[in-house]
């Protein structure tokens, strides 16, 4: 290789789009939906569902004050298991959330793989996000809301990278 000019490098090095980035260890990204797996398993192990747990989807779900909406807005009515996994149920998976609350969902999301390094035999990988009390005291050093138990049930609050994220 001969090497490259300055001004390509300074380019290179100063995008916003970060060409030089591995995002497949480097990339943090919300797994949204691919989480719904996760809480549907906790769910099941830890005895709080069943496959034939029901609840009712009319579009939207309120918890604890804050109303919630799922993704299809006309709602997908009565959801067991299995269909609210077909549908990507947004309603089905708050319900659960809240049912594992936050402690039980994290120790899941920390024993599948989610936001933890991979170990890849690549350099610079870098960790995942999942908030939990924890997270939050820790970073922005303010207490845990149940209510935000209902995002993280639906893998917003959290990033991991492809990598992470395929080995789960």
């Amino acid at each position: 290789a001969g090497g490259i000019d300055r001004a390509t490098w300074n380019q290179l090095t100063t995008d916003e789009d970060r060409p030089l980035n591995n995002r497949a260890i480097q990339g943090r990204y919300s797994p949204g939906s691919t989480f719904k797996m996760a809480v549907a398993l906790a769910g099941l192990e830890e005895g709080i569902i069943t496959p034939e747990f029901r609840t009712f989807c009319p579009g939207y779900a309120t918890f604890y004050g804050h109303t919630f909406a799922c993704w299809n807005k006309r709602g997908h009515g009565s959801m067991d298991l299995r269909h609210a996994i077909a549908l990507s149920c947004n309603v089905y998976f708050y319900n659960v959330g809240i049912r594992m609350e936050i402690e039980r969902l994290s120790r899941y999301a920390k024993m599948m793989g989610f936001a933890l390094p991979s170990g890849i035999d690549l350099p610079h990988e870098a960790s995942g996000i999942f908030q939990d009390p924890d997270w939050k005291m820790r970073t922005m050093k303010v207490r845990w809301f149940p209510a935000e138990t209902v995002s993280v049930a639906i893998g917003q609050a959290m990033a991991v990278t492809p990598v992470q994220l395929a080995r789960v």
